[in-house]
């Protein structure tokens, strides 16, 4: 069982530079402090999703290609 993510800290400076970059320079400051918090909860989100082992991690048999014919 996977263990706990750890607590993630967005700052409010990563939350700002990425309302800039998706063009939400017009949001208020308590808008920005709930962008802020979202994006620490969708990144621990994303640390719970499972990821596909890297085909550099499993035996080869488990990989196939598909022929071209």
């Amino acid at each position: 069982m996977p263990a706990e993510p750890a607590d993630i800290v967005v700052s409010s400076a990563e939350s700002e530079d990425f309302a800039r970059r998706i063009g939400l320079t017009w949001l208020a400051s308590a808008d920005r402090e709930r962008l802020r918090e979202a994006m620490a909860t969708i990144a621990r989100a994303g640390l719970a999703v499972p990821r596909q082992s890297s085909k550099f991690d499993q035996p080869a048999f488990i990989f196939s290609v598909t022929s071209r014919t």
